[in-house]
């Protein structure tokens, strides 16, 4: 399997869901609606409408125009229109192109708030825009896509009207290039769509993946085969590709008149809107046999706009500000439910692996236990025996508590009271006492005189402290 074989087939796992997904697509003259549903990995186009609409300066009717067809397309069908996807058509977009050094991609939304005003004519609040980044030749390649906001806004007031919101909010080339990609074969596939409508043309380029070029062109810029080589040259010789690779559809918008763009360019080259459309039959399920056929290739904007929808996109241009963006990712996809149940078959493993590891443990202990029960029964013995010598030793020592208590009590009465200890120590049948007193040389002959002590002697030296004190340190013996 090659990288982008592995590459692709990660990219489709990451994209299991059970999902709903409408794709509205506005046209200057109509309105083209899809409804598809997702299941795992296999997507199905459920309903479709096609709906004529009021132009572009005919503002109140177009609206209520607008809504009455999205609102009769959901209400028809009970669709479930959490995740409406939305494009605009290429007339109302303006795209700057932006040239800019790879080392600039961490600081690209800086240098873009540096560059928007020199790209644009209109003021930034006054305007929505996106980015579609590509890496050519060591430098990012920026396409700026914006759009004036009162458009998106009469957009969203009469989606409001339908009691349906958008999610996303772009323009036909995206919708084109997730299209293409959805049904492309090869990755490196390249596509040329040209759409008459109005007396224009939108010429959309699609190669390896990437939207390299949109272009509003007149009609009669493309008006002859020669002509459509020369653009399509052009912008091939961008995308590192020749002519002979770009596959070219040609197609009216709904609601012109009738007619072709222009002249077939070569068998190899041009084919027509519905050869697009019928791409669509290979991918998606549940579509009758002749769809392509009697449907209007107004179609295939919708449809990549529900393709953004159900999580199949891959231009990933919204225009609508962060603040009034509702979350692309709101629910689990299957992924998730996958990573779950992994986790869940993980953690029962674990468990199971911990209580049997316990049990062997607990098995060990016992054993271990087992052999050491007749040293611990000698150990409980020796206790006991602690325990007798411990009581013993305790009567014999009572008598000792009560001779030190008279000790104290003799002290308490020999020591003079400008005298005090600060140590008193009993050990070895001998008494020793630390302290101050005014004539420490009167403590020896006042212990002699006592009939509890005998032979006392200082052990150090006495010394001279503040208030006319003298420190000592002494011991005397006990009298038996």
């Amino acid at each position: 399997m090659t990288t982008s074989s592995t590459v692709r087939l990660f990219q489709r796992a990451t994209r299991l869901d059970f999902l709903h997904g409408l794709g509205i697509a506005i046209q200057q003259r109509s309105v083209a609606l899809v409804h598809l549903n997702k299941r795992l990995a296999a997507v199905s186009l459920l309903h479709h409408r096609v709906v004529p609409l009021p132009p572009p300066d005919q503002v109140e009717p177009r609206r209520a125009a607008l809504a009455a067809a999205v609102a009769a397309f959901v209400s028809e069908h009970s669709l479930d229109a959490d995740r409406t996807f939305v494009t605009l058509p290429r007339s109302s977009a303006l795209l700057s192109r932006l040239s800019l050094p790879e080392a600039a991609k961490s600081d690209l939304q800086q240098v873009l708030e540096f560059e928007i005003d020199r790209l644009i004519p209109l003021s930034r609040d006054e305007i929505y825009y996106d980015t579609i980044v590509r890496e050519v030749g060591g430098k990012l390649d920026v396409l700026v896509i914006s759009v004036p906001r009162r458009v998106v806004a009469e957009v969203l007031a009469a989606l409001e009207l339908a009691e349906v919101r958008a999610r996303s909010v772009a323009i036909s080339p995206a919708a084109i290039l997730d299209y293409v990609q959805f049904c492309a074969t090869d990755d490196g596939e390249q596509v040329v769509s040209l759409i008459e409508e109005g007396g224009t043309v939108e010429f959309d380029y699609v190669a390896r993946g990437k939207l390299i070029a949109s272009h509003l062109v007149r009609a009669d810029e493309v008006a002859s085969p020669a002509a459509i080589s020369r653009l399509v040259t052009q912008e091939s010789s961008v995308a590192g590709a020749t002519p002979s690779e770009v596959k070219v559809y040609a197609w009216r918008a709904h609601g012109d008149a009738d007619g072709s763009v222009a002249p077939v360019l070569t068998p190899d080259l041009l084919a027509s809107g519905a050869d697009l459309l019928r791409r669509a039959q290979d991918r998606l399920a549940v579509v009758p046999a002749d769809f392509a056929d009697t449907a209007s290739p107004a179609l295939i904007t919708a449809i990549g706009a529900g393709l953004a929808a159900v999580r199949e996109g891959t231009a990933d241009v919204n225009l609508l500000p962060a603040e009034e963006r509702r979350s692309l990712e709101e629910g689990a996809p299957l992924l998730t439910f996958l990573c779950a149940a992994v986790l869940v078959l993980v953690t029962a493993v674990w468990i199971v692996s911990a209580v049997v590891k316990d049990h062997r443990i607990a098995s060990q202990l016992h054993e271990h236990l087992a052999e050491l029960e007749p040293t611990m029964r000698t150990v409980h013995r020796n206790e006991e025996d602690a325990k007798a010598l411990n009581e013993k030793l305790r009567v014999l020592t009572d008598g000792d508590r009560r001779r030190i208590s008279l000790l104290l009590k003799e002290l308490t009465d020999v020591v003079p009271r400008d005298a005090y200890l600060t140590t008193f120590r009993f050990r070895s049948g001998k008494i020793e006492l630390e302290g101050f007193a005014k004539s420490a040389s009167d403590l020896v002959p006042m212990l002699e005189r006592s009939p509890f002590f005998k032979n006392a002697q200082f052990t150090s030296p006495v010394t001279k402290v503040q208030d006319n004190q003298e420190r000592f340190s002494l011991a005397t013996e006990i009298e038996e």
